[in-house]
């Protein structure tokens, strides 16, 4: 067989760099576009509160200034920490009701601190780390109501999508937490990307673990290690309320499941909400029934 010419060999050479360059070109791109959170936030939404709430900040213990609303209940010894999810914000989770989601928690006599994540809202810019880094911002929130006067135990959180990863996150990290509700979390991020990996980025399979890697050297975070399933059993003997839609088409109810069986003390919430952390949305008030009875037991 005659010998590949040194013209040739050059040539395949080259379209093999170019290829590879374009590959990681594409990939570090893709990771820093996709890591960055969009800032949204909606100042009418405070026009659904009866009172208008208190403007607060604080920093997250790595210096992050974090934006959030009090909703302050007199007497109340019992605070809930709301917290959205990826590209979100206070004022845009649960397709624009979480504002009224906070409002119905107040009315129910729990104070509420609904807070915008690092990178999000009105907090300080950053990348998001699907919970790892994020979680630091719901501390320094039980934090910020320790010293308002609520005592720990007390304290309980409410996710969305990330931000229930984060709360349960947050959960296992601190024992001032008393209980957690995780609506539409994922044990594990990577399984999730995978699935929607194509449709959210219009990029190719073969583009994700590259994305992946690009964007833990932007963070600083392994981002596949976001895997609440394995810190879900830390929160023990502490409460956590998991809830989630048998027909979710971004996180299917496998991953909820995952969660349910890994937490002994979980209790488990199925609906059929036909969206992604549209639970909130198709019965309101069976939610608030859910979510308050749970608060009001377990915060004790």
């Amino acid at each position: 067989m005659p010998k590949p010419s040194k013209r040739l060999i050059k040539i395949t050479v080259g379209i093999s760099l170019f290829l590879g360059t374009g590959y990681l070109g594409i990939s570090a791109f893709a990771a820093h576009v996709l890591s960055t959170p969009q800032k949204i936030f909606d100042r009418n939404q405070k026009a659904i509160f009866s009172q208008s709430p208190q403007d607060v900040r604080f920093s997250s213990a790595d210096g992050i200034p974090i934006a959030a609303w009090f909703l302050p209940v007199k007497g109340s010894a019992q605070a809930v920490i709301l917290v959205h999810g990826m590209h979100s914000s206070r004022t845009a989770e649960l397709d624009g009701h979480f504002a009224e989601l906070g409002a119905a928690l107040q009315q129910q006599k729990l104070a509420v601190l609904m807070i915008d994540l690092r990178g999000h809202g009105q907090s300080g810019d950053a990348r998001f780390t699907f919970g790892l880094a994020e979680r630091q911002d719901v501390i320094a929130a039980v934090n910020w109501l320790k010293h308002q006067g609520f005592q720990a135990g007390k304290i309980g959180v409410l996710g969305v999508s990330m931000g229930a990863a984060t709360a349960i996150g947050a959960t296992a990290d601190d024992a001032d937490i008393g209980a957690v509700v995780a609506d539409s979390g994922y044990a594990e991020v990577y399984p999730v990307m995978q699935r929607n990996w194509a449709k959210t980025s219009g990029l190719p399979d073969i583009f994700l673990p590259t994305t992946m890697m690009f964007g833990s050297w932007y963070t600083g975070y392994d981002l596949t290690s976001s895997k609440p399933v394995n810190e879900v059993k830390r929160i023990f003997p502490r409460s956590i309320l998991i809830i989630h839609s048998v027909a979710d088409p971004f996180t299917p109810v496998e991953q909820a499941q995952q969660l349910t069986h890994a937490a002994p003390s979980a209790e488990y919430w199925q609906t059929t909400a036909p969206t992604h952390a549209g639970s909130y949305a198709i019965n309101p008030q069976a939610y608030m029934r859910r979510v308050t009875t749970f608060f009001h037991r377990h915060l004790q």
